[in-house]
């Protein structure tokens, strides 16, 4: 007898639990629906914004050098074998030999000291942290070739020949390394 009414409570505890559950759903009062429109709503329209527009200026360019510098460059241009010249804007295609890469701008001086002594024309630039020490210009692309080879054979120096970027453009991009460099 002891199965049979742990087996009743049980149930009697399931039941009260379901009417406590489903009761309110059935005694609950009916409500109206919620009206429902047919009507669409919409905002009016936004008025118009109007807005002046200026019509753009050609802006005004200025050189990167001053009259002395042009004056001064002028003077000192040598026309080349083919007769000739490195245009101030950058007009003639030029082109130099990447020699090396350094982390510190003393090895690169340490290098354009020896590239000096070979009888070549190397310059270095501040290239995004990097000291990036260059030979040349040289308006002719074969003329940077032989001297790349030259550059190879004597020193054994792998090279890169890349457009040659004017000292001015260089200013202007921030490469031109300070003289306490």
């Amino acid at each position: 007898m002891r199965y049979g009414v742990k087996e009743r409570l049980i149930g009697a505890i399931a039941l009260i639990a379901l009417a406590i559950i489903f009761l309110p759903f059935v005694l609950e009062e009916e409500r109206p629906p919620a009206p429902i429109s047919d009507k669409i709503v919409t905002p009016p329209a936004p008025k118009p914004v109007e807005v002046a527009v200026e019509e753009p200026q050609q802006p005004e360019v200025k050189s990167a050098w001053t009259a002395e510098e042009q004056q001064q460059l002028t003077r000192q241009q040598q026309p080349t074998a083919a007769g000739v010249r490195i245009d101030l804007d950058g007009g003639v295609e030029a082109w130099a030999i990447q020699v090396a890469t350094f982390g510190e701008s003393a090895n690169a001086r340490r290098l354009v000291e020896r590239l000096q002594q070979q009888g070549l024309h190397p310059y270095w630039r501040k290239i995004n942290g990097m000291a990036v020490v260059f030979a040349g210009p040289y308006i002719d692309q074969q003329q940077g070739r032989e001297h790349q080879d030259r550059l190879l054979q004597d020193m054994g120096l792998k090279t890169l020949l890349t457009r040659y970027v004017p000292e001015h453009e260089a200013r202007a991009q921030g490469s031109l390394p300070s003289r306490d460099e």
